[in-house]
């Protein structure tokens, strides 16, 4: 029941963020009583807290598995792309905003979570490229790194004005293509274009 009561939870932050969400519009949502659905949680914050869990949990199967059924490097960070274009296509631009603001806590758990792994991931998607010829030999990983996580928050929170307004599926689309374009040897690029279409990511060009 936990995970239903999570997995109904998160639809509800995605599309209305978090803050404008009570446990009364939880419990409408589930059919429940608010009794009931105290019997799995504390409080709001505990709700927050365990949906995120499940989120980050969920997040870390798809993307290992990304990992695991695909071996080269440049379809791994398409795939991922299209994946996280999908999965945040309804996500409400204030949820991040929401979590930072009203539960710290857990926003602080759930970024240094993500850094790590994002990180890790990262690191290994570089080295593979490298080594496969796809990307150039002369990366410098750890500045390459960090680069692409900031970007990849600055798509999520859209806390810069000039692109706060544009959605995330062109924003991330576009990170994608620069990403790449950056760091992908001539065999890289070529390989890139073939399958920027197959991938649904083409949409905007750079």
């Amino acid at each position: 029941m936990l995970s239903k009561i999570c997995n109904t939870t998160e639809k509800l932050f995605m599309r209305y963020g978090i803050k404008s969400i009570t446990m009364d519009d939880v419990a409408k949502e589930l059919s429940m009583s608010k009794k009931t659905l105290y019997q799995y949680v504390a409080d709001k914050d505990d709700l927050v807290k365990k949906t995120l869990l499940l989120h980050i949990e969920s997040m870390d199967s798809l993307c290992r598995n990304v990992f695991k059924s695909e071996e080269n490097a440049i379809l791994q960070i398409l795939r991922i792309a299209n994946m996280m274009i999908g999965l945040h296509k309804e996500m409400n631009p204030s949820l991040l905003f929401d979590l930072k603001k009203y539960h710290p806590e857990t926003y602080t758990s759930f970024t240094e979570h993500r850094e790590k792994t994002i990180q890790t991931q990262l690191i290994e998607n570089l080295n593979l490229g490298i080594l496969q010829g796809m990307y150039k030999k002369d990366i410098n990983i750890n500045l390459c790194t960090g680069f692409y996580m900031a970007l990849i928050d600055q798509c999520i929170s859209s806390e810069i004005g000039i692109i706060s307004n544009i959605p995330f599926s062109e924003k991330y689309a576009y990170l994608v293509q620069y990403h790449l374009n950056s760091i992908c040897s001539p065999d890289g690029i070529e390989f890139m274009k073939m399958n920027l279409k197959v991938n649904n990511l083409e949409n905007t060009s750079i």
